[in-house]
Parts: C-alpha cells; sequence; structure tokens
C-alpha cells in the first residue's frame, strides 16, 4: 500500500526541482537528488514535476493539443 505523503513535502519537492532543474543534465537526474534529500523516491518526484508542468501548460504534454 502506498503511503501518504505530507502536501509540505510535496510542494518543497516541487520547489526544489524547479530551483535547480538546470543545474543537471535532465529531469531524472534532478528528481534523483531532490528525492534523496526529502526520503522521496526518484520516481514519485519526476512524476510530480512533470504533472506540475503539465498543469501549468508548460509540459510536453500539454502542447500536444496545440499542433
Amino acid at each position: 500500500m502506498p503511503k501518504k505523503i505530507d502536501p509540505a513535502v510535496k510542494e518543497r519537492a516541487l520547489r526544489m526541482v524547479a530551483e535547480h532543474r538546470g543545474e543537471y543534465a535532465s529531469l531524472t537526474a534532478c528528481c534523483d537528488q531532490v528525492g534523496r534529500r526529502l526520503g522521496l523516491g526518484k520516481e514519485t518526484v519526476r512524476r510530480r514535476a512533470v504533472q506540475a508542468d503539465i498543469d501549468a501548460g508548460t509540459g510536453a504534454d500539454a502542447r500536444v493539443g496545440d499542433i
């Protein structure tokens, strides 16, 4: 059963990814480091970051309908 993640930790993870994304070669590498610092899995952080990009209209999937 998946564990519940505190909403404050989720927000912090997304903020850290946004702040440090340019320092890494890929989103996955950034999410790996953020996840390690916060005790989260890299895929959990990556999925939340991708969804946040889509929700903001800046993700790759958000642009598919604009073509």
